[in-house]
């Protein structure tokens, strides 16, 4: 593992601590535990970089990913600071570089030309980084029952559907944030099928010529 890599880990680091107490400031308390976590998760990655097969490239875009859903301390899950809206690009974002970290972990047991063996090691690429997906939107519900309404990724909030009564009455009528659900789906799933796509053209470029 080069230094690079723990370059990039200590400045995600920082940042994400700088955030916390921007959070504070900011009274969105919600968002403190979805931070602390991707703490975790960096340097979980840090920690598997070698057993997934990574690269810099594929690290680093996993981390901005998670950088993205913590700028809903700004409140850009209310107003987002583009044209798309915040929660759109969260999920594009967010799962995009998974797509990528499956394709070159499981690109090691591909066949040099393609094969039924390649297309299941695709499928299986989808689906696990769907899954990631799945497991995120479970968390959501889960801390939905437990907690209830408010910020972050364990509570319903900004970029879930609308909160109090208004929503209440919307999930009734046609889903709510159960919609929001299903659109997170969704750009999970063009960002997993654009990442995809990047890795077998990149792997097709790489292939040696005969």
């Amino acid at each position: 593992m080069d230094t690079h890599v723990r370059l990039v880990t200590a400045i995600s680091v920082l940042i994400f601590i700088l955030m916390i107490p921007i959070a504070l400031l900011n009274g969105v308390y919600g968002f403190i535990p979805d931070i602390v976590f991707f703490i975790i998760l960096t340097l979980f990655y840090y920690w598997m970089f070698d057993t997934f097969r990574m690269n810099l490239p594929i690290f680093t875009l996993l981390i901005i990913g998670h950088i993205l859903h913590a700028g809903g301390i700004f409140g850009w899950y209310y107003v987002s600071p583009v044209s798309v809206q915040w929660d759109h690009l969260t999920h594009i974002f967010g799962a995009f570089p998974y797509a990528l970290l499956f394709f070159r972990w499981m690109e090691q047991w591909m066949d040099e030309k393609f094969t039924k063996k390649n297309l299941l090691l695709l499928f299986a690429i989808f689906l696990a980084a769907t899954g990631v997906g799945a497991v995120v939107e479970l968390s959501e519900f889960i801390g939905y029952l437990q907690l209830g309404a408010g910020e972050g990724a364990f509570m319903f909030g900004p970029g879930d559907g609308i909160a109090g009564k208004e929503g209440s009455d919307l999930i009734d009528t046609i889903g709510g944030g159960w919609i929001n659900e299903g659109w997170d789906f969704v750009y999970n799933t063009v960002g997993i099928v654009i990442g995809m796509v990047i890795m077998i053209i990149i792997r097709a470029v790489r292939r040696p010529r005969r």
